[in-house]
């Protein structure tokens, strides 16, 4: 199974469908094609070579299906007839499961170390949330999505020195490990930025003094995981800005295809 940007392979589900038939021997991910949570568990088979199949849920209306079986969030894996939810949990489960190639450090500690960069990270969703989604009930202005991008740059000098300290082309090393995957989503909405905010983007471009971060940027693009299933940045600042003005989840994806 294949996801990629010219073959999307989605299953379109609305809350009047049936649930989808599932060999239970094989991997079923709930997904929704530009969720960057649902992203790191798609990465995660899509890096381990493990093969899927694919239903992205329409997280506007719900599957009745899905709600009765799930926490009612992507993504959820489905395994022998038993749902694993949340994107750490059920990538770390394929990890163990299908051994090869094993992206978790085996060293406990440097496991540890890598999931403290993966929180740290993740903490950038609230500023960076802002500046690409519609905020229910308030319009953010571009004077506030700044100061959000110039907070964002500020938790990023972090990841900074930890690549720097590190010394490779990725956390793992020579090649890209759990920590990379987990993280890499943020970062193809961070390089949308100064597509999707049109006459004032060139404010929201990250610094060039970042420049291991650049060039971990430049690596995970490189990755067969990324190029089969990563947005480049046109895409996705259209994909964002098409969803957040009409809430048409196919439209975005069609419109976009080929980007």
């Amino acid at each position: 199974f294949k996801v990629g940007r010219k073959n999307e392979a989605v299953v379109s589900t609305q809350s009047t469908g049936e649930k989808p038939a599932c060999d239970e021997n094989k991997i079923q991910l709930f997904n929704m094609r530009f969720c960057p949570f649902a992203e790191r568990t798609a990465l995660t088979l899509l890096a381990k070579k493990i093969p899927f199949d694919n239903v992205n849920i329409n997280l506007k209306k719900k599957p009745d299906w899905f709600l009765a079986s799930t926490m009612g969030k992507v993504p959820v894996v489905v395994h022998k007839g038993k749902y694993i939810p949340e994107s750490l949990i059920a990538s770390d489960y394929l990890d163990e499961v299908f051994p090869e190639p094993k992206l978790n450090p085996s060293d406990p500690l440097q496991k540890a170390l890598d999931r403290v960069v993966i929180e740290k990270q993740s903490a950038m969703m609230r500023n960076l949330y802002p500046i690409f989604a519609k905020m229910p009930n308030r319009v953010v202005t571009n004077e506030e999505k700044l100061q959000h991008f110039e907070n964002l740059v500020a938790q990023l000098e972090t990841f900074e020195e930890e690549l720097k300290n590190r010394g490779t082309p990725y956390l793992g090393g020579q090649s890209p490990v759990m920590a990379d995957y987990m993280i890499w989503p943020y970062f193809e909405r961070i390089e949308g930025l100064p597509i999707l905010m049109g006459d004032v983007g060139d404010k929201f471009v990250l610094p060039a003094h970042l420049e291991h971060l650049h060039a971990w940027i430049k690596a995970m693009r490189s990755t067969d995981a990324v190029k089969a299933y990563g947005f480049s940045p046109k895409r996705m600042a259209t994909l964002t800005k098409i969803y957040n003005e009409t809430g048409g989840y196919d439209d975005a994806l069609k419109e976009s295809s080929g980007m």
